[in-house]
């Protein structure tokens, strides 16, 4: 008989795997060609890098406690803003250690569960090329340069508009629940993940919150929390595994109905895709029943051509 989704859950939010978690992201953030420190970042709750390792085996014993318990809950974020290299601005979502160390430790319990839906075909597996073990850039790259030697050299470049910022609660909670239960742990936790608000990097007056502001003050400053109505946090781990559940549907509707209606080839990369056609007179088309689609699962495609747009891959792509 196999385990359950909350069996495999309370084997890995055990003490140790939590410290073990903490372990492996220490070394991330560790540049070993330079002295120093890893580059650990401080959530809002002020708990330092050094403070959190030195109590690393009390605080893995209370956050297991808490977690098999049923009782955690996601710190508020600390919101900063980060250039995008096609211009404007993100905001990236700063978590506190101790949940960085649960997301990542969620992220690894279900992630062969969440793999199931993926990898139903080999076509649909090679479809998300973000945030999946594997998977990566330039493997989309390279299944793109792969579709235009098959003579797909017609490519509607898509973007959505604000896509993280803009997810639904109600579609994205229904998929977590008939993915993973109604009332599992792994659902919660998602849930409450989603739901978890944020602190923006600014006060009232402008003014920048420097890093160690929190160290200081361990603010909570309700009256500047943002509730989370739509969206979720953008940075961690969870972010991208949760986008990839949300944009399934689609992946799946370009795959197995609109390529029946138009010869196409299709690469996803988080909130950016590609569908590749043989023939130009196709693209219009397909831009028009995409922007339908996505309108029907709460999300936009973008209207400027600079953002979505047609492209001739003899003249121009990548």
């Amino acid at each position: 008989m196999s385990k359950s989704l909350d069996d495999i859950l309370t084997e890995y939010f055990q003490p140790e795997k939590l410290k073990a978690a903490f372990e492996a992201y220490e070394r991330q953030k560790t540049d070993f060609l330079q002295q120093g420190e890893p580059k650990v970042q401080m959530g809002v709750d002020g708990i330092s890098y050094q403070t959190f390792k030195k109590e690393l085996d009390l605080r893995c014993q209370l956050l297991s406690n808490r977690l098999l318990k049923g009782t955690y809950q996601f710190y508020t974020f600390r919101e900063i803003e980060q250039d995008k290299p096609s211009g404007g601005k993100r905001i990236l979502s700063i978590a506190t250690i101790r949940d960085v160390i649960v997301q990542k430790v969620l992220y690894d319990a279900i992630y062969r569960e969440r793999e199931k839906d993926f990898q139903a075909t080999p076509r649909l597996d090679k479809v998300s090329c973000a945030y999946r073990k594997g998977k990566s850039a330039p493997y989309a790259a390279t299944l793109i340069h792969h579709y235009i030697k098959q003579g797909f050299i017609f490519a509607l470049d898509a973007d959505i508009v604000k896509f993280f910022d803009r997810l639904s609660h109600e579609y994205l909670f229904r998929i977590i629940e008939r993915k993973f239960g109604q009332d599992t742990l792994a659902s919660k936790l998602l849930k409450r993940f989603i739901k978890a608000g944020g602190l923006p990097h600014k006060n009232q007056r402008g003014k920048i919150y420097g890093y160690r502001f929190f160290h200081r003050r361990k603010p909570i400053l309700n009256n500047q929390r943002i509730i989370r109505t739509q969206g979720i946090p953008q940075g961690g781990v969870l972010s991208g595994m949760l986008a990839n559940l949300y944009l399934h549907e689609f992946d799946c509707w370009v795959i197995n109905d609109l390529s029946k209606k138009y010869p196409l080839r299709y690469v996803r990369y988080a909130d950016d895709f590609v569908i590749l056609l043989e023939h130009k007179e196709f693209i219009s088309l397909v831009h028009q029943e995409v922007a339908q689609k996505l309108q029907d699962i709460k999300l936009e495609l973008h209207t400027d051509e600079s953002k979505t747009k047609y492209v001739d891959i003899a003249q121009d792509f990548l």
